[in-house]
């Protein structure tokens, strides 16, 4: 790898000081941050390739603690449902269609859609079940296109006897012992390739997957035993849909919520990614606050499918750690983790009548060095330090949306978009500059088969009538 000296940027650290150096230069060797600080201490250039930034906003390469890659194709499918008929009626007959190859052009969109809105690393929740084949289409093209991702490996099997009647409990495709058994093959290929993939698990635990059958009390556990024996990050969907609907019907069966569940079968621990966490009480955000474990709250995906809004006030207090994501960009419809700021700010600071709660600092901690903490990779990303891995987003405020921009940290959050993201050092390799993807030149053809396949899996579904409409009435 070249060395890189990024100079005269707005350097916003996220470092443990949280320093900000108004014109300052961040040096890369290899895949490491080797330097940084102000103009007047950047000694010898020596060989290294120099990106001026003429002032841009220098940060760490946001990080996304909730999406689904293989979602990238189905923006805008899902308008106008609550969660479980979107699930139901969309989702699932979108995913029992996806082939292969589908997954594998998802993938490279998805990756694609990161660079192009900085962000360098995302938790990509997958849900499809899978087997070796599906699983090297849904990594292979993150690490050619050159994205950091966690990518999780599903854990499924049917209870017996059904927790839910309300929903068939089919039997899973593979039984309990090689469930678990692929898992840890796949973990032990992928884990590290290319510098760039981190494995984790998907456990679903969550109230409306609980209902469909798709988890057992066993598996459950089973994982935990195997993240806490290989140091895994397990993520799932916490607390997530209708009040009146899923999350109702949950706590008529089993007199709590879903923490309450994870923590009366003895589940509970610190490797958890809890995704959503919308209608937890009092109690079980004590719960999480003991266990350790954090929550990625997804408010733009929440109001999408009007689920809920996160008491996230009462995190804080409880000293949860909360990070940032988008989720699929099926229920979301961007993968902009800028707009989430902004979003995130915004709902909890108006649900709370209190301007002072969500700060521009605050969501841009949570976009970074929260959501690192969330994926136990802070000691690697999430703040730009010396030694740590160089992942570093470049933000372009002299545009005319943004200028003048006055208080830049607030810009970003309240003015600017992730597409205004001028150059992305992931890994110490320069990814994009200046608008331009480095080191992968196939994007229009990426752009144009994801279209194609987006319509086919969409017609094979089934709800090609309610999907391509000019205009509701």
């Amino acid at each position: 790898m070249a060395s890189l000296l990024l100079t005269d940027g707005y350097v916003v650290t996220v470092d443990p000081d949280r320093r900000v150096i108004p014109s300052g230069f961040v040096r890369v060797e290899d895949d490491r941050i080797t330097g940084i600080g102000p103009m007047e201490e950047i000694g010898d250039v020596g060989e290294a390739r120099v990106i001026p930034l003429d002032g841009m906003m220098v940060t760490p390469g946001l990080l996304n603690g909730h999406n689904h890659h293989w979602g990238s194709l189905f923006k805008n499918t899902g308008e106008g449902l609550l969660l479980e008929p979107w699930l139901d009626q969309v989702t699932i007959p979108l995913m029992g269609q996806m082939s292969r190859d589908d997954l594998r052009i998802a993938a490279y969109l998805g990756a694609i859609e990161q660079i192009r809105t900085g962000t360098t690393c995302s938790l990509n929740h997958v849900v499809n079940v899978n087997d070796h084949e599906t699983m090297q289409a849904i990594i292979e093209p993150a690490i050619e296109v050159g994205v950091r991702q966690m990518v999780t490996k599903e854990l499924r099997d049917t209870p017996q006897p059904a927790f839910s009647n309300h929903y068939e409990a089919r039997p899973h495709v593979r039984g309990r012992e090689e469930e678990v058994a692929l898992a840890e093959e796949v973990i032990d290929r992928w884990d590290g390739a290319g510098g760039l993939i981190h494995m984790g698990l998907a456990i679903e635990t969550g109230a409306n997957w609980m209902l469909h059958n798709s988890t057992s009390d066993e598996i459950i556990r089973e994982g935990v035993a195997l993240a806490q024996r290989r140091d895994l990050k397990i993520t799932n969907h916490c607390s997530a849909g209708t009040p009146w609907l899923s999350i109702k019907e949950f706590e008529l069966a089993t007199g709590g919520g879903d923490v309450d569940y994870l923590v009366r079968i003895g589940a509970l621990v610190d490797n958890w990614v809890l995704v959503h966490s919308l209608h937890l009480k009092d109690r079980e955000i004590a719960h999480v606050a003991r266990a350790g474990a954090s929550v990625i709250s997804n408010p733009v995906s929440n109001a999408y499918s009007c689920d809920g809004i996160a008491p996230l006030k009462q995190m804080f207090e409880a000293g949860v750690n909360v990070g940032l994501g988008t989720d699929g960009t099926y229920v979301n419809c961007s993968p902009d983790m800028v707009e989430q700021m902004k979003f995130a700010a915004l709902i909890q600071n108006v649900t709370h009548m209190d301007p002072t709660l969500m700060t521009a600092e605050r969501v841009i901690e949570m976009a970074t060095i929260n959501t690192a903490k969330a994926m136990g990779m802070d000691h690697l990303v999430g703040s730009l330090e010396v030694g740590k891995k160089a992942d570093i987003s470049v933000f372009d405020l002299r545009k005319a949306h943004v200028t003048v921009p006055n208080r830049p940290v607030g810009a970003l959050v309240f003015s600017a978009h992730g597409t205004d993201v001028d150059t992305v050092v992931i890994n110490g390799e320069l990814r994009l500059h200046r608008g331009e993807l480095i080191g992968f030149g196939r994007e229009r053809e990426v752009l144009e088969e994801a279209t194609a396949r987006a319509r086919e899996v969409i017609e094979r579904a089934g709800i090609a009538e309610r999907v391509f409409v000019h205009w509701r009435h």
